[in-house]
């Protein structure tokens, strides 16, 4: 017999969760409905499906496999549906994944994490670290229901709205020589630790590329693969690191860091929320994404007057 929309429902939340206690949850049913529902599945495709590994439950390639067609087919059902269910955030209880950078993570994650206990005690947050070129893939199959940053690869039946677009700051000691300012020459005489995205596809590629192209060799201290790792050298030596301004001005409160304007004439950066077709109309991703755009409306507000935008 074909399963039915409730047993690929669990399906679905089990290749999202990677738990049967989490799915239960989510779905309203208790564990043991769960593992019978998986019993069932199993002798249906002849496969376990999921194995268990350590407190996850890792799906098999068969079942990486029915991802895509059982995302496809619960697509169609709630199209059919006529109509969707209301979403109120107060009372559900589910887990969001969602996709940032380290700095992102730094500079939002807090924030959101701060109005979801006042609104929405239920709701969850998982920061889904994943290849960037798996991004679209995984957001489709709606592993990711979020990504914040700056991603402009992503453009596959993807939809996208400006959150801000900022400039960038230089980060260093609060003792530094360079903390009450400086130009072009003293920025490239002194040394620096580069922020290596390619690993993201993160705009902020092309500014590593520009300073590489700028500075002699032997002035590159190390190359780091996040924002917060530099911070954290730059605390330690007499190195620079040109990052994003707001992103650099928390970072400079965490740590008693200082933080001066760049010397060069870089391209600004804009943040954006993206998000996938498949749940463009769904309820609770549109409650998401008003409540992250809500969240940070400190930065919004903060934002020069042209950088906002993006319905």
């Amino acid at each position: 017999m074909i399963p039915d929309l409730s047993q690929l429902q669990m399906l679905e939340s089990l290749l999202r969760e990677r738990s049967l206690t989490r799915t239960a949850a989510q779905l309203g049913m208790t564990q043991p409905t769960v593992s019978r529902t998986l019993a069932r599945l199993r002798l249906h495709f002849g496969d376990p499906l999921f194995v268990r590994a350590g407190q996850r439950m890792e799906p098999t390639a068969r079942a990486l496999e029915l991802a895509e067609p059982v995302a496809a087919v619960l697509a169609a059902a709630r199209q059919l549906q006529g109509g969707s269910a209301a979403f109120d955030p107060a009372l559900a209880e589910r887990a969001f994944g969602l996709y940032m950078v380290d700095g992102a993570i730094v500079h939002v994650l807090p924030r959101l994490l701060a109005g979801l206990s006042q609104r929405a005690p239920g709701i969850r947050l998982r920061s889904v670290n994943c290849d960037p070129h798996s991004l679209e893939r995984q957001m489709e199959q709606g592993q990711i229901d979020l990504a914040i940053g700056r991603f402009p690869d992503l453009v596959n039946n993807i939809h996208q709205r400006t959150l801000w677009c900022e400039g960038y700051a230089t980060l260093m000691r609060r003792d530094h020589p360079c903390a009450l300012g400086m130009d072009r020459e003293a920025f490239i005489a002194n040394r620096h630790v580069l922020i290596s995205m390619d690993h993201t596809n993160h705009q902020y590629t092309a500014v590593t590329r520009t300073l590489e192209a700028v500075l002699p060799a032997s002035h590159v201290l190390c190359h780091v693969p996040s924002f917060t790792v530099a911070a954290h050298i730059v605390l330690h030596t007499d190195a620079l690191a040109i990052m994003p301004r707001m992103l650099a001005d928390g970072l400079a409160r965490d740590l008693g860091l200082a933080v001066a304007d760049s010397p060069l004439d870089l391209p600004r950066l804009e943040l954006a929320l993206y998000w996938h077709e498949r749940c463009h109309r769904d309820p609770a991703n549109q409650w998401l994404r008003q409540f992250a755009r809500s969240a940070l409306v400190a930065d919004l507000d903060a934002a020069p007057a042209g950088c906002q935008g993006g319905a």
